[in-house]
């Protein structure tokens, strides 16, 4: 009886630990990636914590559920190697790889102390990327619109990695 009150217990904290995310209680800007998902293509959900200040982040269409998708050229995907964490390659060589140009992008302010999630998604055939490879986020995001229509400037949040489903 006591050994199952201590395990629920723990069980209760680790979920009320993960669900408060890093990001929660911190001053500076964070993203975290609150879901990942696989068939041919791996879809991802990512929440972006402002910080202090709020942040401007690019999207580009209207995902699932009302949730703003991510601009490709606004988001990296990283793999993590033997030498490191990497950009994902494209499958094959000849693959040339674009997105809408960013004065076309739609931009969403995230107040300060505040979050937003967004989703974002790839087909597993057109990278080189294989089921439990570790993986990890890098979403471009600024303090302004002028900045962000410039490329200048940007601050890069970096979500921590996950197991590419």
């Amino acid at each position: 009886m006591l050994k199952q009150a201590l395990l629920t217990t723990l069980a209760a904290l680790l979920v009320g630990a993960f669900q408060s995310g890093p990001g929660h209680n911190q001053s500076k800007p964070d993203a975290e990636v609150t879901d990942a998902r696989a068939s041919q293509s791996v879809g991802i959900q990512i929440t972006i914590f402002s910080g202090e200040n709020e942040l401007l982040v690019p999207y580009c269409g209207d995902g699932e559920g009302d949730i703003e998708s991510l601009c490709n050229l606004g988001i990296q995907i990283q793999v993590e190697g033997p030498n490191g964490w990497t950009r994902i390659k494209p499958r094959y060589p000849n693959v040339v790889l674009g997105g809408v140009p960013p004065e076309k992008w739609r931009s969403q302010l995230i107040p300060g102390g505040q979050s937003h999630a967004f989703a974002f998604g790839f087909s597993k055939d057109d990278f080189v990327v294989q089921r439990g490879q570790r993986l990890r986020v890098i979403v471009d995001a600024w303090r302004d619109e002028q900045s962000m229509r410039a490329q200048k400037q940007a601050i890069q949040l970096t979500s921590g990695s996950f197991k590419c489903p």
